[in-house]
């Protein structure tokens, strides 16, 4: 991996703009680890709902079998992948088309119940597809229940609640929601390289070292974090991110600056 640049944030939401604008440049760049915004579970299982609406291609019904989402709870999906890969040969027939044709192929009599009300519910799907892109995404995402699904998770380095909902705003963005999941791919494919910048959190970050670091995002409400309740913590969280840099530290901000930067200001001052 390039071990020249990296770009540090507090949390996945607050580094999505970066992989936006690097990929926009066409500027190479991985991720660290798990992090970035569209390689989260949540985002990942709301576009291949988004995605079946259009067409439901068989990586789409790969990804909605792994999703947390109700329509899937109760199908045991383990056993129906693995029988759609066996039963498939040279990608005929279609995922699909054994899930809606076949179903008792895949699952015992008990579980057919769930697997046909799977099927109906992202057929109904397709009622959303002709809506403007912002409101389809927002539709499907609140006919999954995904903001109650996650209602109890907060967490600061990723929210998925924050995450869905700026999903939305970024559908909005687009007229289609074909549009919209043509970025989406091809934003997603480009986070998949391993060469280039490196983007990621703080947390992501931990134990590696770059000669360059530009560390974003760090003001109040960000650094220290907003939910945080230990600001000895936040302040540990500021030092490893300012100790990733070997050569060069960049610290930016936006509105009001971190209590945090008070410190880096008088070193600064005290070596003059």
């Amino acid at each position: 991996m390039d071990k020249t640049t990296a770009v540090l944030g507090r949390t996945n939401r607050s580094i999505r703009a970066v992989e936006e604008l690097l990929s926009r440049e066409m500027v190479p760049y991985y991720l660290l680890n798990r992090c970035g915004f569209w390689q989260q579970a949540e985002i990942k299982s709301g576009l291949s709902f988004c995605g079946a609406s259009l067409y439901p291609a068989d990586y789409l019904i790969s990804g909605m079998l792994h999703s947390p989402f109700w329509p899937v709870k109760y199908i045991p999906r383990t056993v129906v992948a693995k029988r759609l890969k066996e039963l498939q040969t040279d990608k005929q027939p279609s995922y699909w088309n054994l899930l809606t044709q076949e179903p008792r192929s895949l699952v015992e009599e008990k579980n057919l119940k769930s697997v046909q009300e799977f099927t109906q519910f992202v057929h109904s799907l397709s009622r959303y597809k002709d809506l403007p892109s912002g409101e389809a995404v927002k539709q499907i995402l609140i006919s999954l229940r995904a903001w109650d699904f996650y209602a109890d998770v907060d967490e600061i380095d990723n929210s998925p609640v924050e995450n869905l909902t700026e999903l939305v705003k970024i559908a909005s963005r687009f007229q289609t929601l074909r549009e919209f999941l043509d970025y989406a791919r091809k934003v997603s494919a480009v986070s998949k390289r391993k060469t280039g910048v490196a983007v990621g959190t703080v947390h992501s970050g931990k134990g590696l070292e770059w000669q360059r670091v530009f560390l974003i995002g760090c003001q109040v409400g960000l650094m220290p974090h907003e939910k945080a309740t230990d600001l000895q913590e936040e302040s540990a969280i500021f030092f490893v991110a300012c100790s990733r840099a070997e050569r060069e530290l960049h610290i930016s901000y936006a509105g009001q600056p971190s209590p945090f930067l008070k410190n880096v200001v008088q070193c600064e001052k005290e070596s003059e």
